[in-house]
C-alpha cells in the first residue's frame, strides 16, 4: 500500500510568507488588523507576537463542503489541449494546459512538486518541468516557462538548480528567479546562489559559497536545500535559507551535507545548536527555514521511522527553542495561520491512535497539533488515505493549504472495478482552511499511475498540486487513467499532462 512519503531526491518549495512589504507584485486582497512584530525579548529569542499578514480572497467562495458525503465517481473523457471540461461530479472547470507528447516529445510536464512555487508573485508566469527520464528519442527537457494568464508555453528556462524542485522566485520582481547553480569550471568547483532574469536570460551571481566554507569543511559541493526546501522572509524583508555543503560520506544511504543557515541580505551563515542538530547530515534531514524567517526547523533523525516523528524549532541564531511532535519525514509543507504562527502541515501515518490523518497541522509557536483531516477530525475521515501530497505555496494567502490524494483508484471501498463507484477523500483534490479547520473536496484528479508503481508514472503521475499566489488556482498533474473509474487503466506508459483549475473565487479581470 503506498504511503505519502519522502522523495528527497525531487522536493523542494518558495512559500514564502506574505508579512514583509509587498512591493511590485501587491497584496493578497487586503490587510488583516495584527499587531506588528516587536523586538525580541531577549537576542535570538523568537518573537511570538503575531505577525501581520495579507488577508487574501477567500478561497472557498464557490466552493461545498461536503463533509463524509460519498461522492459519485463518474465518466470524464481526457480533455484536448486548451480544452475546457467540468468535472461531473464536483461542478469543477478543469483546463487542460499541455500535450506532453506533441509539445516535447516527452511522455511528463508537470508542476516540480507541491512545495515548490510554479507561480511568480503577480502570476504572470508560472513553470513546470519535463524529466529527462521521459523524454523520448529526440525530445526536450528541462523547465518549461509558460503565460500565466493564457497557459501557452513559452520557452524553457536555462537553469540547473541543485534539485529539479530547487527555484525560488523573487517576491518583488516577477521576472527574478533565484536557484543555486552547482558546477566546476576547469578544477574549480562553484556553488553560485544566482537570479535570472526568466525573460532577458540574464544571469547574476550573488553569492558563491564554496570559498566561504568554513575550514574543513569538504569544498567538493553541492549546496542543496532541505526539504520542504522552503525559504523564509523576515519582517526586514531577508529571505533565509536552509543549506547544506556535500562533500562528506554518505549518511543513513543519502549525500551527507554539512548544514548551516543562510540570510541572503546580510550574507551570514547560521550554524545550529549541536545539541540537537549534528553538523553532518543526510540530505533529507537538512534543516529549513521557518516561513516567517525567525529560524528553522530541524527533523531528528533519531524518530525517523517510528511512531514518536518529531521536529526541533531553533531560533535566527540556531539555538533550540522548543520541540513538536511532528513526523516531517511524511510529506510536509511549511504554512501560517491567521495569528502569524509557524506551521507544519501534511499527512501522519503510524502515529498513535487519533493521531493520523491527510491533513495533520502542527502549530511551531504553541507546539499544538490539530487533526484537521483524519482519525481524530470533525468530522471523523478516518485513516489517511494513501499517496497524500500537501502543498502551501500561495504565499499572498497563507492560511490554505490543498492537498491531492491517490487512494484507492477503484473509489472508496472497493478492491477492483466496480459499476458505479463512489468517493471519499481517494482520488480528490481538496482545499483546507487553518483559520476555520474547514475542508472543501472540490474535484477528482483522475491519476492512476502512482498506485499501480509504474516504473515511469510512479512519481511523475502522482497529484502535484500546486497553488498559485493567490491560491485562486491549482495546477495538477494526471495521466487520467480513471477517465472511465468504473475500468480503471493501469497504463506504465501512458503520458502525463498538466492541467490547471481555477477556482470560483479567481478574478480574469
Amino acid at each position: 500500500m503506498l504511503r505519502s512519503r519522502r522523495r528527497f531526491m525531487q522536493k523542494s518549495l518558495l512559500s514564502l510568507p506574505a508579512f514583509a512589504a509587498l512591493s511590485a507584485c501587491g497584496g493578497g486582497g487586503g490587510s488583516t488588523s495584527v499587531p506588528s512584530p516587536t523586538d525580541n525579548p531577549s537576542p535570538g529569542a523568537p518573537s511570538t507576537t503575531p505577525v501581520p499578514l495579507v488577508a487574501g480572497v477567500d478561497l472557498s467562495a464557490g466552493l461545498q463542503d461536503y463533509g463524509l458525503k460519498l461522492m459519485p465517481y463518474s465518466r470524464l473523457a481526457k480533455p484536448a489541449k486548451g480544452q475546457t471540461v467540468v468535472d461531473p461530479d464536483f461542478g469543477t472547470r478543469i483546463t487542460r494546459i499541455t500535450d506532453c507528447l506533441s509539445d516535447f516529445n516527452n511522455r511528463c510536464v508537470a508542476p516540480a512538486y507541491p512545495t515548490a512555487m510554479a507561480w511568480n508573485c503577480d502570476e504572470t508566469r508560472f513553470i513546470l518541468y519535463a524529466p529527462g527520464s521521459t523524454m523520448q528519442s529526440g525530445g526536450q527537457q528541462g523547465w518549461a516557462m509558460y503565460d500565466g494568464t493564457t497557459y501557452a508555453f513559452i520557452k524553457f528556462i536555462p537553469i540547473n538548480p541543485g534539485d529539479i524542485e530547487q527555484f525560488y522566485w523573487d517576491h518583488q520582481d516577477p521576472a527574478t528567479l533565484y536557484y543555486i547553480d552547482n558546477h566546476s569550471v576547469g578544477s574549480t568547483v562553484h556553488a553560485d546562489l544566482t537570479a535570472i532574469n526568466v525573460e532577458t536570460g540574464v544571469k547574476t551571481v550573488e553569492y558563491n559559497f564554496i570559498p566561504n566554507l568554513p575550514a574543513g569543511w569538504p569544498r567538493t559541493g553541492p549546496v542543496r536545500c532541505g526539504y520542504p526546501f522552503a525559504l523564509g522572509i523576515n519582517a526586514k524583508g531577508e529571505r533565509i535559507w536552509g543549506l547544506g555543503a556535500g562533500g562528506i560520506p554518505n549518511i543513513n544511504g543519502q549525500l551527507g551535507l554539512n548544514v548551516f543557515g543562510f540570510n541572503q541580505t546580510t550574507q551570514r551563515m547560521v550554524f545550529y545548536d549541536s545539541n540537537y542538530v549534528a553538523q553532518g547530515q543526510a540530505r533529507g534531514t537538512t534543516p529549513f527555514p521557518l516561513l516567517s524567517g525567525q529560524g528553522w526547523v530541524a527533523p531528528d533523525p533519531a524518530s525517523q521511522n517510528s511512531t514518536t516523528g518529531r521536529v526541533f524549532i531553533l531560533d535566527i541564531n540556531g539555538k533550540y527553542v522548543r520541540t513538536v511532535n511532528f513526523d516531517a519525514y511524511e510529506h510536509c509543507d511549511t504554512a501560517m495561520n491567521a495569528a502569524g504562527h509557524d506551521m507544519l502541515v501534511g499527512s501522519q501515518y503510524n502515529r498513535a491512535t487519533g493521531g493520523n490523518g491527510n491533513v495533520i497541522v502542527a502549530d511551531l509557536t504553541t507546539g499544538a497539533i490539530q487533526n484537521l483531516v483524519g482519525e481524530s477530525s470533525s468530522p471523523v475521515y478516518g485513516y489517511p488515505a494513501t499517496g497524500s501530497l500537501t502543498g502551501s505555496t500561495a504565499w499572498k494567502n497563507p492560511m490554505w493549504v490543498v492537498t491531492g490524494m491517490t487512494g484507492d483508484i477503484y473509489g472508496t471501498g472497493n478492491s477492483g472495478p466496480t459499476t458505479n463507484p463512489t468517493t471519499l477523500l481517494d482520488q480528490e483534490i481538496m482545499l483546507t482552511s487553518l483559520t476555520t479547520g474547514l475542508t472543501y473536496r472540490f474535484v477528482h484528479h483522475r491519476s492512476t499511475g502512482n498506485y499501480s508503481n509504474a516504473p515511469q508514472s510512479n512519481y511523475w503521475a502522482q497529484t502535484n498540486v500546486t497553488l498559485s499566489t493567490s491560491g485562486t488556482r491549482i495546477l495538477f498533474q494526471s495521466d487520467w487513467g480513471n477517465g472511465d473509474p468504473s475500468h480503471p487503466v493501469l497504463n506504465p506508459d501512458a503520458a502525463v499532462d498538466t492541467y490547471v483549475i481555477e477556482l470560483p473565487s479567481y478574478n480574469k479581470a
